[in-house]
């Protein structure tokens, strides 16, 4: 990758990191570590100062995914797959992950199949229809009804 394209590469993984709104020691770890394979060993220093000074309140996912619009979908799909490690590295799983890499996919213009493995497809209407189901309250019991002639009840205790 031409070193040009690894700060906008890194933002994108460090977008991805900050997804869940915490970032992890071993999450820089990782986005290091590949760039470090990209690069043949060598961290640039511009990259080590933005994983420290990263704001993502200030990160422009589709302005940074615009620099590789112009490249072919299979090297799309590679800067998906390299985002979506950073996701992994944390053994966590959080949703806004999910809607990241979502978002991150459409900004690179790849079709949906690009996330097949990536992410959890959770039907929303089906969970929200078992919730419902779950928090329905019990029925009140009926009223006490009124012994009446012929309610007689015997019970024998033998």
């Amino acid at each position: 990758m031409a070193a040009d394209r690894i700060v906008p590469l890194v933002e994108l993984m460090l977008g991805a990191a900050y997804a869940d709104e915490h970032f992890h020691d071993h999450e820089a770890d990782a986005v290091l570590e590949i760039v470090a394979d990209l690069t043949g060993g060598a961290v640039p220093p511009e990259v080590a100062a933005l994983v420290n000074q990263f704001d993502p309140k200030a990160f422009d996912l589709e302005a940074t995914a615009a620099v590789f619009a112009a490249d072919d979908e299979h090297d799309r799909k590679r800067v998906l797959h390299l985002v979506a490690s950073i996701q992994e590295a944390d053994d966590e799983h959080d949703l806004r992950e999910d809607d990241y890499l979502r978002a991150l996919a459409e900004a690179l213009a790849l079709p949906v199949e690009a996330l097949g493995g990536l992410t959890v497809d959770v039907e929303v209407a089906e969970l929200q229809q078992e919730l419902a189901q779950v928090r329905r309250v019990a029925p009140p019991p009926p009223p006490p009804r009124k012994a009446g002639k012929g309610d007689d009840v015997d019970v024998d205790l033998d």
